[in-house]
């Protein structure tokens, strides 16, 4: 019978991960760096900052111990071989994310930007490449929605666009848990790549913002809002452009 193995030298994430196995009532072995890796061990967890010290083929490296912990048990009865594997994508400034393997929550995070979005799935997809993968994006936020879905377009991935109503929860991780309900909600399959240039209302909303952070002193230009929409200028990449500008509003 293939065990779980638990590889770390950092103590926090060790007893956390620890607690976890523990509570689940699964079989697992602590690893030492010095030695080789046993024969009944299937998956090995680890820390990201120790993966390249890890010579194994299976390794989960997810911060959340619950998290990665699932999908050690994934990758264990399936000897890696996940065949659905479903991404939901909550759209907006910083993305919640969240994967599914054949029913089980393997990973959910929030993502730096919308064009991180497309790393991630790559990451995963290779992770799992025999996996039949699908990737549902929630509705909202037409211009950040549309700039994931057409990164992912490009990509050739399986794209759904999924009604997000209902999905936003009352927790402290509201991104992360709505993703993970776009994840099982089946949507509609696009034909094609979706309308990227931004609105008047969506640069007038991206101009109050910049109000916001700028505590009121400025506010971005039309062309830099228009940046910022598409994703070539972060908001405060465009706040500091503005302040070396004569003026402070359009």
């Amino acid at each position: 019978m293939r065990v779980i193995g638990l590889q770390t030298e950092n103590p926090r994430i060790y007893f956390e991960m620890l607690e976890v196995l523990r509570g689940q009532g699964l079989k697992f072995v602590s690893l030492d760096f010095s030695e080789p890796t046993p024969a009944n061990v299937g998956v090995v967890i680890t820390s990201a900052a120790e993966r390249g010290k890890v010579d194994f083929d299976k390794v989960v490296t997810d911060a959340d111990p619950d998290m990665a912990v699932a999908r050690a048990k994934v990758l264990l009865a399936g000897e890696g071989d996940v065949k659905h594997l479903t991404i939901g994508i909550d759209p907006g400034v910083r993305p919640g994310f969240a994967a599914i393997g054949d029913g089980v929550v393997l990973t959910r995070s929030v993502a730096d930007s919308p064009e991180s979005v497309t790393r991630m799935v790559d990451s995963l997809a290779q992770e799992y490449p025999e996996a039949n993968l699908v990737v549902r994006i929630g509705h909202g936020d037409r211009i950040n929605r549309n700039r994931i879905f057409n990164a992912l377009w490009d990509e050739g991935h399986k794209l759904e666009i999924v009604d997000e109503r209902n999905t936003t929860k009352r927790s402290q991780t509201p991104d992360e848990d709505a993703a993970v309900e776009i994840a099982m909600t089946p949507g509609y399959k696009p034909g094609k790549r979706q309308e990227a240039d931004p609105t008047p209302g969506e640069i007038r909303n991206i101009q109050r913002l910049s109000r916001l952070e700028s505590r009121g002193s400025l506010t971005v230009s039309t062309d830099l809002a228009r940046k910022v929409a598409l994703g070539e200028l972060t908001l405060e990449d465009a706040i500091d452009i503005q302040k070396k500008r004569p003026g402070t509003s359009d």
